[in-house]
């Protein structure tokens, strides 16, 4: 097997508590060479004098400082603009990835690229298992996750992404914090959208799939990832970047002729996400009334994540 250069790139802010941990994990890995590319959002805590103690040390790593805070999407891009490895794996500031984490993914990726994606781009991501600060914890999968078979790709994802249309093997989550892929990839996609502080990971993955990408998973939960609150993670926030994705990626909606049928499920997904269940309930009257056959669709596919949710709207409110 080729020994490519990997980066873990990690976007850090305000990670004072947390951020060596994350870095650690990334140290720890398996996988060489490699090298770890830390983008340092302008935080107003002591996370960049962590991370300049653990460059000193630690010569694989190199670390930058946005001037000014800029979001999750321009910080990762500028780890794409730094990043001198073949492969790209993202790390988050508060979370630790398992040492056999790279190696597995890449192996997943070289396997795919020669088994089934005849030229076409290839990510993965893994399953995490997420901590939440109630001491609940959690396995989320990832998509993919089936071996020796061809993977979810193309509009079909975007599809299951946007529209929640069925998707054979096409259920579990696809974040940044468990995703690796070709540095020519993201290039190829022109990186991350820096009008996304919410949902920038979505908006890849929707037009990687419309680029006819591959999404690969990895069953086992490699990630260990801690779910924290904060105002820019707000329901608020999320539900306008959510239907700022609808927004911009109308015309497959528009196709299907779901665009506002699409928008108000999500508005009151987050209504009840807010604890505003007689608005809840009155709205879905409402839909099933206008649209039966697709709410009554998406109430089913929705019945998996209703664990998900409750703790979502746990952490946020």
């Amino acid at each position: 097997m080729n020994t490519p250069l990997v980066t873990i790139g990690m976007a850090a802010f305000n990670a004072a508590n947390s951020i060596e941990q994350a870095v650690r994990s990334a140290l720890a890995q398996t996988w060489q060479p490699l090298e770890i590319v830390v983008v340092d959002d302008c935080s107003s805590d002591g996370t960049a004098a962590v991370l300049e103690d653990l460059a000193a040390y630690n010569p694989e790593m190199r670390v930058f400082r946005n001037a000014i805070n800029s979001g999750v999407a321009f910080t990762r891009n500028r780890i794409l603009a730094e990043a001198r490895g073949s492969f790209v794996a993202f790390f988050d500031d508060d979370d630790e990835s398992l040492p056999t984490r790279v190696t597995a993914q890449l192996r997943r990726i070289l396997d795919y690229e020669h088994n089934h994606a005849y030229g076409k781009f290839v990510v993965c991501h893994t399953a995490r298992r997420q901590l939440y600060p109630d001491g609940n914890e959690r396995i989320s999968p990832t998509m993919g996750q089936e071996a020796d078979r061809v993977a979810p790709h193309g509009i079909a994802v975007a599809e299951r992404i946007l529209l929640g249309a069925p998707l054979k093997y096409g259920y579990g989550a696809c974040p940044t914090c468990s995703q690796m892929a070709r540095l020519e990839t993201y290039h190829a996609l022109s990186g991350f959208d820096p009008q996304f502080r919410r949902s920038e990971d979505t908006d890849l993955n929707v037009r990687l799939a419309r680029a006819g990408g591959h999404f690969v998973g990895i069953a086992e939960p490699l990630v260990v990832q801690t779910m924290t609150g904060g105002s820019e993670k707000s329901l608020a926030e999320e539900l306008r970047y959510t239907l700022m994705l609808l927004d911009k990626h109308r015309d497959i909606l528009d196709e299907a002729n779901q665009y506002a049928f699409c928008r108000q499920w999500i508005e009151n997904k987050y209504a009840l996400l807010a604890g505003q269940r007689g608005a809840f309930l009155f709205a879905l009257v409402g839909m099933l009334a206008r649209h039966p056959l697709a709410t009554i669709r998406r109430l089913h596919l929705a019945l998996p994540n209703v664990g998900l949710n409750r703790a979502l709207s746990r952490l946020h409110r």
